[in-house]
């Protein structure tokens, strides 16, 4: 059919990017955001992570993922696309073929769709993606799951949290602040303690996941990640640009003896306060939830509904198709 298969090195990234912008467009995407999702994960795999060429050009790209027990992340495709004159001549499938082939001979039981890696896209497939959704399902994919994202209007809120803020010093001792780089085993290890089931329905165990969110926050500048302290003890945590692409929050979680008390809306409005200190006119909660809490305290509405897409992989399923 006279189309290439080749390793997605970073000399692709400004064709993918175009790609990209093109086929998934209810994300940003730039070389930076790119390369850090796919090159600079932590688990990134040259051989799970394609390119298509066809007369030259870049068609298509599926970017997979091993499992990581050490960060508690599923072995699966975070990412794929297809050019839109390329489409329905098996480009998807063939990577597909290939990329399950190589998690299986890896030793990979299943694969999640989108919902996997460290350094995600997305916490699952965004359902309004319907060409995707369909192909998967006809794949195999079955749905194990759910998550949504919720958008925040940061154009015409005020997202001041000083009154709040003295409020919990005085009523409670607790204080709020932004991290610093000297914070980062404590943050880990509280994150990791704190959070190994955020909820009670949570399916997952998120302990380390969250605590390498949380840390990616010190990666950035100004530093992304707040932090609340009572008698020297870390009590909650909130981080921006750290889950997904930039401008969205998340995970953020205090801890079960200080909820109520208004610890979780003062690192919410500290975050959101600097997302519109950067000039974006909307601010994404990354797998929100409770709703309800962002719903009532910033006016926060449901965006994006996503799928946790998964299917078995068999020793059939060794043998590379091309």
């Amino acid at each position: 059919m006279g189309e290439e298969v080749r390793t997605f090195e970073p000399a692709h990234l400004g064709e993918a990017t175009a790609l990209c912008a093109a086929g998934v467009p209810y994300l940003p995407f730039t070389p930076a955001i790119l390369r850090e999702r796919i090159h600079e994960d932590p688990d990134f795999d040259t051989e799970l992570n394609l390119t298509v060429w066809a007369d030259g050009r870049l068609v298509g790209l599926a970017c997979g993922a091993p499992a990581s027990e050490r960060l508690q992340a599923p072995a699966g495709v975070k990412l794929f696309a297809v050019r839109a004159e390329h489409r329905r001549q098996g480009i998807a499938t063939r990577m597909f073929d290939l990329l399950e082939a190589r998690l299986a001979a890896r030793g990979a039981p299943t694969c999640s769709a989108i919902y996997a890696g460290n350094n995600r896209f997305m916490l699952g497939l965004d359902v309004r993606y319907t060409a995707a959704l369909c192909f998967l399902q006809q794949r195999g994919y079955a749905r194990v799951g759910d998550g949504m994202d919720m958008d925040v209007d940061l154009r015409s809120q005020d997202f001041d949290s000083t009154a709040l803020e003295a409020k919990l010093r005085t009523a409670h001792g607790i204080g709020l602040r932004r991290a610093a780089a000297a914070d980062r085993d404590r943050v880990w290890a509280y994150v990791e303690r704190e959070f190994q089931r955020p909820s009670a329905i949570s399916l997952f165990d998120v302990g380390r996941r969250w605590a390498y969110m949380a840390t990616m926050g010190l990666q950035r500048t100004p530093i992304s990640l707040h932090l609340a302290e009572r008698d020297g003890a870390l009590v909650g945590f909130a981080v921006t640009d750290a889950g997904g692409p930039p401008g969205r929050l998340g995970p953020m979680g205090a801890s079960p003896e200080v909820r109520g008390f208004g610890v979780g809306k003062g690192l919410l409005l500290r975050c959101l306060a600097d997302l519109q200190r950067r000039g974006l006119a909307t601010g994404v909660i990354f797998g929100a939830g409770p709703f309800a809490f962002y719903s009532h305290t910033v006016g926060a509405r449901v965006s994006a509904v996503f799928w946790h897409l998964r299917r078995p992989l068999t020793p059939a399923t060794r043998n590379e198709p091309w």
